[in-house]
């Protein structure tokens, strides 16, 4: 009898025994769930930007500076306004309406470094500038004398009977690298004067002080690729290079 309770005391103590191994090992076996944080592209505790590279940037804050404006970029999801501070070239992201600002006008801009989240890819988390807004500086530069040119004219052929002479009315430097003239274009048809009117022009030069785009007042097409012909566009870039002279 006592053998028997004695047999089933180490049964029941075997059982509790492997009882408790058992979830002591499920307990070690439970995963923790872990939470995916976003990729980051950049170091989310230090911020540069070419606006400011010696500057260690705060997120959202708000910073000013001069630049000269370069082109406004619509395409893609987000637009961009682009803008040129000593030799580097800055995208910052502008997501309203086109400013139609003349390239090479001086600018003092207000923007903020803030996060972005590309469309297609929300884990994917990038940190970039933001403008917030623009307003136009006073050029610096000194005035160019163009009174040599007032009296300058040169004919442009229209067609067969018809040429149009453009007659220097106006000139104005707009910034270091645009200047607009106003031209006073007679129509002649068959030798006989038809129509006078208006007409003005932007020449827009590079760094280096050569003719890169001519463009009705107005509009953004370049006329030296577009719609100037032979002649014609021999003519404008004749007269573009004396406005830099």
């Amino acid at each position: 009898m006592k053998k028997s309770i004695v047999y089933l005391s180490l049964v029941m103590l075997f059982g509790f025994s492997l009882q408790s191994c058992e979830k002591k090992e499920k307990q070690t076996n439970t995963e923790i769930p872990v939470k995916k944080e976003p990729k980051e592209r950049k170091d989310s505790t230090v911020f540069k930007s070419q606006l400011t590279p010696d500057e260690k940037l705060e997120l959202g804050k708000i910073y000013t500076d001069t630049v000269q404006f370069v082109n406004f970029d619509d395409n893609g999801d987000d637009w961009y306004f682009i803008v040129k501070k000593n030799k580097d070239t800055i995208s910052l992201i502008y997501n309203n309406d086109d400013p139609k600002i003349v390239r090479g006008t001086d600018l003092e801009i207000k923007w903020k470094m803030d996060s972005l989240r590309p469309a297609g890819d929300p884990e994917y988390l990038d940190f970039t500038e933001y403008l917030i807004s623009w307003k136009k500086l006073k050029s610096k530069s000194s005035e160019r004398d163009f009174s040599k040119l007032k009296n300058q004219s040169f004919v442009l052929s229209c067609g067969t009977g018809c040429a149009m002479t453009h007659n220097v009315k106006a000139i104005k430097q707009i910034n270091p690298s645009s200047i607009k003239v106003t031209f006073e274009v007679e129509m002649y048809v068959n030798e006989e004067l038809a129509e006078t009117f208006d007409e003005s022009y932007i020449f827009y030069y590079d760094d280096f002080k050569n003719l890169m785009k001519v463009a009705r007042e107005g509009e953004t097409e370049n006329l030296l690729e577009t719609f100037f012909m032979g002649g014609s566009k021999e003519s404008f870039r004749k007269f573009g290079t004396k406005l830099m002279e």
